[in-house]
């Protein structure tokens, strides 16, 4: 039986962490160290960085936040944003990460993801895919707008082709919102490629967690119901052991 990986979601800016809905609307969020300190006390398997501004800015990872954020984690650490060359990428391992997260970078050189997983191994290499429904059609968002995207499952296909060994998969759509997970949007993506499946986006209570685990989600990543509610890893991961998911604990 496969082990579900329960993953807080950090947003970054500025040196702070945020948290909106549906990529809007950022709030404050708390402190990246103490914040880290926190899931890898509570027993987080995995914990997701992303400098939310760095490619829009078109400046490098913070690699100062990403010290500081590792020094706290005994658990592997994935780190996005501002990861365009192989040296973002040597910069981003020095400092701490155990895994990269390429998704504008990836965009807009694809080979990228090749490169990094020749050094690296696949892995180490995760593809961030961000969704929006326009209309019922799933859409890759670029919060740069800066071309029309590729067909999602298109682009999903050739990242793992390219070498990606991951795929994390957000609902942009249900970001923030609470109202559930996109189980068939995670279902369409499971089905043309065999990489793990990392899904996030809509989660708002426990059972919502089960119903993703439950549809195969290998991990589920969480920020708002871990940011602006009373749950814990602790209790999330004992509710899912009780539905007979496969939990690692501390």
């Amino acid at each position: 039986m496969l082990t579900r990986r329960l993953i807080p979601s950090m947003l970054l800016r500025s040196g702070r962490l945020v948290k909106g809905t549906r990529f809007r609307g950022h709030r404050d969020a708390g402190n990246p160290e103490t914040t880290a300190r926190a899931h890898n006390a509570q027993g987080a398997d995995e914990l997701v960085l992303l400098d939310i501004d760095a490619a829009r800015q078109g400046r490098g990872p913070d690699l100062e936040t990403i010290r500081r954020v590792a020094a706290e984690c005994f658990m592997p650490l994935t780190v996005g944003g501002g990861i365009r060359t192989l040296q973002d990428a040597r910069d981003c391992m020095d400092a701490g990460a155990d895994k990269l997260s390429v998704t504008s970078g990836a965009l807009d050189d694809p080979d990228l993801i090749t490169r990094l997983a020749r050094v690296y191994g696949a892995q180490a290499v995760q593809l961030g895919i961000d969704i929006t429904d326009d209309g019922g059609t799933p859409r890759l968002y670029d919060h740069r707008h800066e071309k029309t995207a590729p067909d999602p499952m298109d682009w999903i296909r050739r990242g793992v082709a390219l070498g990606a060994g991951e795929i994390r998969l957000t609902a942009v759509h249900r970001e923030g919102t609470r109202t559930g997970m996109d189980l068939e949007l995670l279902a369409r993506v499971q089905a043309v490629v065999n990489v793990p499946v990392i899904l996030e986006g809509g989660a708002g209570d426990l059972e919502h967690l089960d119903a993703a685990m439950e549809a195969g989600a290998d991990g589920v990543a969480l920020g708002t119901m871990l940011v602006f509610s009373d749950n814990n890893l602790v209790k999330i991961k004992r509710y899912l052991a009780a539905e007979g998911h496969f939990m690692r604990f501390a």
